[in-house]
């Protein structure tokens, strides 16, 4: 370089010039020291933050950093394929290198490489252009391993999807929410509970998601966020209707405040309701053993108690936890204590109930052991029930007694039968009866093999066989209508023990009394009875000579009875309208009248002066007036008894003097018509007799005619009123 120069040149200038380009070569030395330093620095730092750089010309060779570097061999695409995190080849134009020197500055790209073991190495890439003069004249690259990051990263992407599944397929409802209740999230089981989707979830109120304007009184959430602890409450959500056992638990922030709450809600409805059927079965179990009257006790086959019943606690006079545990003899004394452990130990033995009688202090008592087996069917236990039977005991004694008195009422009973149906057996004389009933009392004594009877009724006596009276004896008077008419006399034919009256019993002479009772009323029956036929005998006598029609109809019958009037009155004999209708012997003018009738009937009422046109058997007709009374039997209008009187003559008189009536004012009229008709006339003879001379006798004569006529008048107009005062007094009293 300096040979090239001028020869000419000064030499101090020739110095000077090599003084500055030695000093030029001293800075370029220094600048390389300077750059090796620099990069040296860089490496060194890159390499503490775990990153490696590299620096690539417009080709993309390396110029910076080792080119044999399989990292930096890959960028440019030079060695082995680059992919993307998703596993696909990157294109060569989308290299980081390339990237780069395209200008584009990028930070954080992630790669993956595959190396020659087989294995991917993923590599987290940022690029720069290197800018000179305006252009790009290379590319910095700076990569780190980010292989294990990755790994974790993608370890905890399984790990966010297996726990993310967990807490979607949770059974139990969880949900994160904020310190003033705000709803982040639930899983899928909240969701269902609730009946929303998320979207209707996010950033709600837990309370309200229910309804509610404000936190529940308990609440588990509030309780966390004030102890910075887990929580657990349970309570029921009548919104709900369930049972919920709340577990809050909070997640506290780098401070220690609490950040978020995680709530597990545990439906615990069915344990709940498993829990209070428990306590109630415990609470019936109890009830079911402290209900009855009997001592019942729970003991091992040590003896100890198990458990009792309030009735064993109180016949000890101990409370429940003082006696469990107790052995019996510490309660029993030692004899009892003996027996009973000998009885154990035949229950498990024998496996099989025991049942036993005993005495204790004047009382009856029954006890029953029951073995109770365990789960591999050893007796382990045994329940004992002690009753008190002495009641029972007293009663059984008492029942025989009454089982006995009993068989003797019954025979009493059957006795009181017979006679019944001795009495009101059909058409049987009194005589008979009275036989028959001797023969049956027997059977109603305790020693009917050893009694006779004997019946006396007004003289006449009905007795048994072998009968003769002795000194144990009972009598009955028999009452018919107030009067002693006959008595009943029973004898034993030998000595038996004393009892209430005598040798007979209480009952016997109650038996007695009723038998004597009962043929009192049948006597006062039968005599009733001829009083009756003799009553029906009069009334039929009289009924069948009464002048009136006596008839009885029935609904479905027709004529049952009449009476021989009927064939005075219609003509008939009385064979010829048995079984026929009343109706069918009726003039149909009167038949309007006659339903009337019989709707009074039907209610209940009687009918008088009922006034019907009849036809006769001539085909005459004839009026009768009928007075009829309802038959009821069981409140029931079954038929109607009718006196039926014969009022034709009665009518045609009535008919008389209505025509006679009738007469009297048609007179009455015409003697009001003749008077005015002739004192018109008389008016104008004496009109005209006043206008002839007054002193003529012609005139006189005209004038005393006149007077003469007007007296015959006045006498018929007197007449008249006479009339009138006789039609009144007609009027009056109903006879017109």
């Amino acid at each position: 370089m300096l040979q090239g120069t001028d020869v000419a040149l000064d030499r101090r200038l020739r110095e000077r010039l090599a003084d500055g380009i030695e000093a030029l070569l001293t800075e370029n030395r220094n600048l390389a020291v300077r750059a090796k330093r620099a990069e040296i620095e860089r490496d060194a730092l890159l390499a503490a933050i775990g990153r490696w750089g590299f620096v690539y010309d417009t080709d993309g060779r390396v110029i910076a950093g080792n080119p044999d570097d399989p990292v930096a061999r890959a960028l440019p695409g030079l060695e082995g394929p680059i992919r993307s995190p998703d596993g696909r080849p990157v294109p060569h134009g989308n290299l980081p290198v390339y990237r780069a020197l395209r200008g584009e500055v990028f930070e954080s790209s992630r790669y993956t490489l595959r190396e020659s073991t087989g294995e991917d190495r993923h590599i987290r890439v940022s690029g720069s252009p290197v800018i000179t003069d305006g252009g790009v004249s290379g590319a910095v690259v700076v990569w780190q391993d980010v292989t294990a990051e990755e790994q974790a990263r993608r370890q905890m992407e399984e790990t966010n999807v297996l726990l993310e599944g967990l807490f979607e397929s949770l059974g139990d409802i969880v949900g994160i929410q904020l310190p003033d209740h705000t709803i982040l999230r639930y899983n899928r089981a909240g969701y269902e509970m609730l009946g929303m989707t998320p979207e209707e979830v996010a950033g709600r109120k837990c309370y309200e998601l229910i309804g509610r304007t404000g936190p529940c009184a308990v609440c588990a959430t509030a309780h966390a966020v004030a102890s910075k602890k887990r929580e657990v409450v349970e309570k029921f959500v009548p919104e709900l209707g369930r049972y919920l056992e709340c577990r809050s638990s909070p997640i506290l922030g780098p401070n220690g405040e609490v950040a978020f709450v995680v709530e597990q809600l545990y439906d615990i409805t069915d344990r709940r309701r498993t829990e209070d059927a428990r306590r109630e079965s415990e609470a019936t179990a109890r009830a079911l053993l402290n209900a009855p009257p009997d001592m019942i006790a729970l003991v091992d086959m040590d003896g100890r108690f198990i458990d009792a019943n309030d009735m064993l606690l109180r016949r000890v006079s101990r409370s429940r936890e003082d006696l469990i545990g107790m052995n019996v003899l510490e309660v029993f004394p030692e004899d009892a204590v003996r027996v009973y452990r000998s009885r154990l130990q035949a229950v498990s033995g024998s496996g099989g109930p025991m049942r036993f009688e005993e005495t204790r202090q004047g009382r009856w008592y029954s006890t029953v052991l029951y073995p109770v087996r365990d789960a591999s069917g050893a007796v382990t236990r045994v329940a004992v029930v002690v009753r008190d039977i002495t009641g029972k005991k007293r009663g059984e004694d008492a029942l025989r007694k009454r089982t006995h008195d009993l068989n003797e009422r019954v025979k009493e009973l059957s006795t009181l039968y017979a006679v019944s149906r001795i009495v009101e057996q059909p058409g049987t004389s009194l005589d008979e009866i009275l036989s028959e009933v001797a023969r049956a009392l027997p059977s109603g004594w305790r020693f009917p093999e050893d009694l006779v009877v004997r019946i006396t009724i007004r003289g006449r006596e009905f007795e048994t066989e072998g009968f003769r009276e002795t000194p144990w004896r009972q009598t009955a008077p028999i009452v018919a209508s107030g009067e002693t008419v006959g008595i009943v006399e029973v004898c034993y034919l030998h000595e038996r023990p004393e009892e209430d009256e005598g040798p007979f019993l209480r009952e016997e002479r109650s038996l007695l009394d009723t038998v004597a009772g009962r043929l009192g009323r049948s006597i006062e029956r039968f005599e009733a009875m001829e009083c009756l036929q003799r009553s029906e005998a009069k009334f039929r006598e009289i009924t069948q000579q009464s002048f009136d029609m006596i008839y009885t109809c029935y609904r479905d019958s027709g004529f049952t009875y009449i009476s021989p009037a009927v064939i005075r009155i219609l003509g008939y004999t009385p064979d010829e309208l048995i079984g026929h209708k009343c109706r069918d012997y009726i003039v149909p003018t009167s038949l309007p009248v006659w339903s009337e009738g019989r709707k009074k009937i039907a209610a209940g009422e009687p009918v008088e002066g009922l006034e019907i046109e009849f036809r006769r058997k001539d085909g005459s007709t004839v009026f009768v007036e009928l007075n009829e009374s309802p038959i009821v039997y069981e409140r029931s209008v079954v038929g109607i008894h009718v006196v039926a009187r014969d009022i034709t003559e009665r009518k045609q008189n009535e008919q008389l003097r209505q025509q006679v009536f009738e007469q009297i004012e048609r007179n009455i009229e015409q003697f009001a018509v003749l008077g005015d008709h002739i004192r018109q006339p008389l008016q104008v003879i004496l009109g005209t007799a006043d206008l002839l001379d007054d002193s003529g006798t012609a005139a006189r004569r005209i004038r005393e005619q006149v007077e003469r006529i007007n007296g015959y008048i006045m006498e018929l107009d007197q007449g008249w009123i006479e009339s009138r005062q006789v039609r009144e007094f007609l009027r009056k009293h109903e006879l017109t």
